[in-house]
């Protein structure tokens, strides 16, 4: 392999990365059985063109997952070989859910069964971040306006998102700025206590267990996670396309990175009651939503009785909010500040190459 080729910008984000007081909330949202699967057929058990040495498969009971948001104000990069202490800020927005890894032998036997996460979609509004999450760590990132707004209630709390895109596809359609997502909770709400939320779910329950043992929101850089190694592995396909055929990937494999919380603080918890949490289907974003959540009631306009901002530059047209919303149940909500850890693990498989 050739030595690559360095530039300042490249030399930015190097992992692996650490940020120092990240603030996040997860919003803990069930997932269909049905829906996991098919993505995984597509994404990891495939032949393509090879079959790799895995299979993947949902968990066996009813399946949670965590849209995330995460915002970072001072995210750097701690690669051994690095000089001097650049730093970035950016707020990233992912959708993330535990799977079961197998082990596939020479007898087509599955063994040796690891969670490991899986992120199906990201955004974040640094295009440095962006960058290096999808030519480095393989996530599928894409760009994006971000709004995240914390008063001094828990009730103030307001997360917009928009993107480039087309609220509908039409021949003389041009791509503007659009909403993709919206969240926010009643005025009323407080912090709960995480035994009555889970009083009634044996599934969310199983869920927030796995959390606890991966040490997602409890534990530190040193606890010991189900597969005995710190912190939640997540599993992403790193692939580049063939310019010569577009429909081809040149290059494409199954790459393992650890996501690690430690210093956690500010832990809080809120009743998925209090909570809204709506997807806008645009022409740009509905497959995708609907991939992962299903079909769902839609409503011609937001449920939150607060306006959505602008999210542009100044000069620039509003932002079109203008499209169905899709809201979907929130189980719980998760939030705090933490400093957090993210590193290559390593590339578990690359199609394509004789062993």
């Amino acid at each position: 392999m050739t030595t690559f080729i360095e530039s300042f910008s490249t030399d930015q984000l190097l992992p692996p990365w650490h940020s120092a007081d990240m603030r996040m909330w997860s919003f803990v949202i069930a997932v269909d059985r049905e829906l996991i699967a098919a993505h995984l057929k597509t994404r990891f058990n495939d032949p393509a063109p090879d079959q790799a040495p895995y299979f993947y498969t949902p968990l066996p009971n009813k399946t949670y997952g965590l849209l995330c948001v995460a915002k970072h104000d001072t995210l750097s990069s701690i690669y051994e070989k690095k000089v001097g202490p650049d730093t970035v800020s950016h707020t990233e927005l992912y959708w993330t859910f535990p799977v079961l890894r197998y082990s596939v032998n020479a007898d087509n036997l599955m063994l040796d069964p690891q969670m490991v996460w899986i992120q199906p979609f990201a955004f974040d509004n640094n295009s440095y971040v962006m960058f290096s999450a999808r030519e480095i760590w393989g996530t599928e990132m894409e760009m994006a306006a971000v709004s995240m707004e914390e008063g001094q209630t828990p009730g103030e709390l307001r997360i917009d998102m928009a993107i480039e895109g087309m609220a509908k596809f039409d021949p003389k359609a041009r791509s503007q700025s659009i909403g993709c997502m919206r969240m926010g909770m009643k005025a009323s709400t407080t912090n709960a206590d995480l035994a009555a939320l889970l009083t009634d779910d044996d599934d969310l329950n199983a869920f927030v267990d796995i959390l606890l043992g991966a040490g997602v929101f409890t534990g530190g850089f040193d606890t010991v996670g189900p597969n005995g190694e710190a912190g939640m592995e997540v599993n992403t396909l790193r692939q580049f396309r063939d310019v010569f055929d577009m429909d081809r990937a040149a290059y494409r494999a199954i790459v393992s990175s650890r996501t690690q919380h430690g210093n956690i603080r500010d832990l809080a918890f809120y009743s998925g009651k209090d909570t809204l949490v709506e997807f806008l289907l645009s022409d740009s974003m509905e497959e995708t939503f609907q991939s992962m959540f299903g079909r769902r009631t839609r409503y011609p306009r937001s449920q939150l009785t607060t306006p959505p901002p602008r999210l542009n530059a100044p000069g620039s047209p509003d932002t079109n909010w203008n499209m169905e919303h899709m809201p979907v149940e929130v189980a719980m909500v998760i939030s705090y500040t933490a400093d957090a850890r993210f590193k290559i693990e390593r590339t578990l498989h690359t199609y394509g190459q004789t062993p």
